[in-house]
């Protein structure tokens, strides 16, 4: 997955100077963390050492092992699931993190894999949980709430190029998810987690301020900027553009075809030429 140049290159700002990105250090925490796991479940014969510990799972809470909520994301179950963790994680926080700033870049991951975590031991109780999916969900949805429109490369397959917008992606991304989670697919990555933290990052990103508006956001804009310019208007003005048309409708249906808002308007006609200043 990677999205066209040109269009990437108008919303990036530059990570400052020596100080290296969040990114490429939860890349390298991720990474690091794997390999430790490796290297010495090889040394001690075990490959479920780590697991029994560390990763998230029903049993472990009910006998008060709480840390598990905090250490789930440290360990990963196959190469295969760190790299597609650590690719999103990547192509998705590279362009988050020096929108949002950093403080927001960490709420996002880490709220996200926390909110994944508790989801998934509430609705997936049988299965353990590892990796930082829900995480990098967070993150990818945050990407893609903030820049909704961006085309986006995806190659089907490691050849097909396939060409959607980044919001259209996400949402793909979510609906598997979904599926997998109703199906009890996949259990170990927490797709209950991954729909939880995607939820979660795009109300957080909403509230930043980021995004295409709601269709409410819309009508509450709307709403206010009517109310604005009636109240600017003089009396006059009032009268011709608002009272007027409304005056010709009781003519023509009478007073009980006004509407609630239409009455309101009435109201507001009255107020206004009672505030006009009398001429001497």
């Amino acid at each position: 997955m990677r999205p066209p140049r040109r269009q990437i290159q108008p919303f990036i700002r530059r990570w400052a100077a020596g100080r290296p990105s969040v990114t490429a250090l939860l890349i390298a925490l991720s990474v690091g963390a794997y390999a430790a796991q490796m290297i010495a479940e090889l040394f001690l014969g075990d490959a479920r050492f780590f697991h029994r510990w560390l990763a998230l799972d029903s049993a472990g809470i009910a006998s008060a092992e709480y840390w598990k909520f905090l250490t789930f994301p440290l360990l990963h179950d196959d190469p295969l699931h760190l790299l597609g963790n650590m690719l999103l994680l990547f192509f998705a926080g590279r362009e988050v993190e020096p929108i949002v700033g950093r403080r927001h870049f960490l709420a996002l991951f880490f709220g996200g894999t926390l909110l994944g975590g508790v989801a998934h031991w509430l609705v997936m109780p049988g299965e353990q949980l590892t990796g930082v999916t829900a995480g990098v969900m967070a993150v990818f949805v945050a990407f893609t709430t903030i820049l909704p429109e961006l085309e986006i490369v995806v190659h089907l397959f490691f050849v097909l190029p396939l060409r959607l917008r980044a919001k259209y992606l996400a949402l793909a991304l979510l609906g598997v998810s979904a599926v997998c989670w109703l199906t009890q697919t996949a259990p170990q990555i927490g797709p209950a987690g991954m729909v939880v933290a995607g939820g979660f990052a795009w109300a957080y990103v909403k509230q930043l301020g980021f995004g295409n508006p709601l269709a409410i956001q819309r009508y509450i804009f709307a709403k206010r900027q009517r109310v604005t310019r009636l109240e600017r208007m003089s009396p006059e003005q009032f009268i011709r553009a608002e009272i007027d048309p409304i005056l010709e409708k009781i003519s023509a249906h009478g007073l009980g075809s006004l509407s609630r808002a239409e009455r309101k308007i009435l109201a507001q006609g009255r107020e206004k030429i009672a505030s006009r200043p009398a001429r001497k």
